[in-house]
């Protein structure tokens, strides 16, 4: 099986390197077919393609406890199924069979060129011998002939199966002895464990007076005894039942990185648990959590390494833009894209402030805000943790704790599921004037505001509008909506902090500058702009001085309780100038006055 799989990632390699040898000779090759001739064809055999990659998930689990060739094998079954369309038995259909392996893994990210060299390294191939094979221009068919040679040889040497056993051979009791083959395996496992040795497969015969176990191959020998041993074990409680189905779902669709290392610190406590036995647990339970450690540990290793690569993408556009590992995250999105933000799940829209549906169906728009968080099923109503605009709907969300302004590169991300469905899309700094920016594509939209905006502009709001494509769930289905970040903002009451017309900082604004104090800290570095806003009572003169004057207050104590030099401060007074709402009630008027700390990279 080690070799099928060195030598098919070795074939896929050569599928994603060497186009262009193929392409500059095809007049010395068989490998390309005439589209106008065999238009039908190729559809049949992308069809049957793509069931037959579906089944070959199997050669990708390295850590795999059985190490049977069978050729029944599903994996098996679905290599010799593509090789045969490779055209080694004369069928002509290598340019199907290249065209569906270059869209649906080279260029989807599943397996990167990396991934694939680190494999076959893994798997003893000689990065001199690939060399060579790249380089020859007929390696591709060469290749795929050797391994369907190897194939057959290995099938005329493989040894004819042992004799099965029946069920009804396992349970009766019809035996010399009087005790079932059943009772016999119980017995022996008791005493030595669940393995199959045939040394135990003689004892068992011995118990029940028969000859039948000692026949079997120890392959299918150990699959009865394994079966016999769950059959009879202490079943999962109701409370393991529900963590074993929730740990399903998690370890299948984590969102982060974060995520995935904290579900691979909880797996490896259980399981320090159970070996130690602080934790009672049911051999299932056990099982589960042992093979979900494996899972997650392997999910968690290939999304460190995509989230390395994104992190130094973002970092060569934005070498400042760097607020310290506390706040940092990479998310995945549709097709497992990852996307790094320095400020982790501070970059996510927090409030929705409108959402029009044509069905009214708006009671799940909160499923847009916040980290990434969708749950798939097999079905369409199983999907959970997104909210569907409708054709034509439209939502508008705010951010509270950070703010959306131009860097280097994508500055928006909106999260999408499902079907590509186009969305159009506008920003604003007040909820009120609009830049329309345009119409972006679904899964993970990477949006550039810079043509529309000024630098340093900051914007709180951004509306979506759907473009009506017609899908199975009908209207963009959006999961998450993220700023890159590049200003984090919080927000302080002037009540809380001063006396009306003060600038002296109260007893409680003291205590609630320590909390915030706590939240910048947790950035490292970075500058710190305090700004001061009152609303329109007084001249406009009066309040600019007042709003400079508290700005400098919060500043003098923050630099207190942060006295890491790696922060830059400055204050600004804005006055009246730049209300949150209209100065047209008291309480508008109290929203206005306030104290606005950002945080920008140094």
């Amino acid at each position: 099986m080690k070799n099928y799989f060195t030598l098919f990632f070795t074939f896929l390699l050569l599928l994603s390197c060497g186009g262009d040898h193929e392409s500059k000779d095809s007049s010395t090759k068989n490998l390309e077919i005439e589209s106008s001739d065999n238009n039908g064809e190729l559809n049949s055999t992308s069809d049957n393609l793509e069931k037959s990659l579906g089944k070959l998930e199997g050669l990708f689990n390295m850590d795999s406890e059985d190490e049977s060739s069978d050729n029944d094998l599903p994996e098996v079954e679905a290599l010799e199924k593509l090789l045969q369309m490779s055209g080694v038995e004369g069928q002509g259909n290598t340019k199907a069979f290249q065209d569906l392996l270059t869209k649906n893994i080279s260029s989807s990210g599943m397996f990167t060129t990396e991934a694939i060299l680190s494999l076959l390294e893994q798997s003893g191939v000689s990065r001199v011998e690939l060399e060579k094979l790249i380089n020859n221009p007929d390696s591709l068919q060469v290749l795929v002939q050797e391994v369907e040679a190897k194939r057959k040889l290995e099938k005329q040497n493989k040894p004819k199966p042992k004799a099965r056993i029946t069920r009804e051979q396992i349970t009766s009791k019809n035996t010399p002895s009087g005790v079932s083959l059943e009772e016999a395996i119980l017995i022996v496992q008791a005493e030595s464990g669940p393995e199959a040795t045939m040394a135990k497969l003689k004892t068992i015969d011995s118990l029940a007076g028969t000859n039948v176990m000692e026949k079997l191959d120890l392959n299918e020998a150990g699959y009865v005894m394994r079966d016999i041993e769950r059959k009879h074990e202490t079943p999962p409680t109701a409370k393991e039942k529900k963590e074993m189905e929730l740990l399903n779902k998690l370890s299948g669709q984590l969102h982060s990185d974060k995520e995935a290392n904290q579900l691979l610190v909880d797996l490896k406590k259980t399981e320090s648990d159970i070996a130690s036995g602080r934790l009672k647990a049911s051999p299932a339970y056990k099982r589960t959590i042992e093979g979900k450690a494996k899972i997650v540990r392997i999910y968690k290793n290939d999304l460190e390494r995509k989230a390395k690569a994104a992190k130094l993408k973002f970092q060569k556009l934005n070498p400042d833009l760097y607020f310290g590992e506390e706040s940092e995250a990479t998310y995945v999105g549709h097709r497992r894209k990852a996307v790094y933000l320095p400020l982790g799940k501070l970059s996510f829209a927090d409030a929705v402030v409108k959402a029009n549906h044509p069905l009214l169906k708006t009671q799940e728009v909160k499923n847009v805000l916040g980290e990434p968080d969708v749950w798939q099923g097999f079905d369409m109503e199983d999907i959970t943790g997104i909210h569907s605009l409708g054709l034509g709907g439209t939502i508008t969300v705010q951010f509270t704790d950070n703010a959306l302004t131009d860097v280097n590169g994508p500055d928006l991300y909106i999260f999408e599921i499902g079907q590509i469905e186009p969305t159009d899309l506008e920003i604003s700094k007040d909820g009120k004037k609009w830049i329309h920016v345009g119409k972006i594509d679904g899964g993970v939209a990477e949006v550039d505001i810079s043509p529309f905006v000024k630098q340093g502009e900051l914007f709180y709001y951004v509306r979506l509008t759907d473009l009506k494509m017609k899908s199975g769930l009908p209207g963009a289905d959006v999961d998450a909506i993220a700023a890159i970040g590049a200003a984090m903002r919080l927000n302080l009451d002037s009540k809380v902090l001063f006396e009306t017309g003060k600038s002296n900082l109260k007893p409680e604004g003291l205590i609630a500058l320590k909390e915030l104090a706590e939240n910048i800290a947790e950035l490292k570095k970075g500058n710190v702009i305090v700004e001061g806003h009152t609303d329109d009572v007084g001249s406009a003169e009066t309040n600019q001085k007042l709003s400079l004057a508290r700005a400098k207050s919060v500043s003098t104590e923050l630099k207190k309780l942060i006295p890491d030099s790696s922060f830059r401060w400055k204050e600004k007074g804005f006055g009246e100038s730049q209300p949150l709402v209209e100065n047209d009630t008291d309480e508008n008027r109290a929203k206005n006055r306030r104290v606005d700390v950002l945080i920008l990279p140094n």
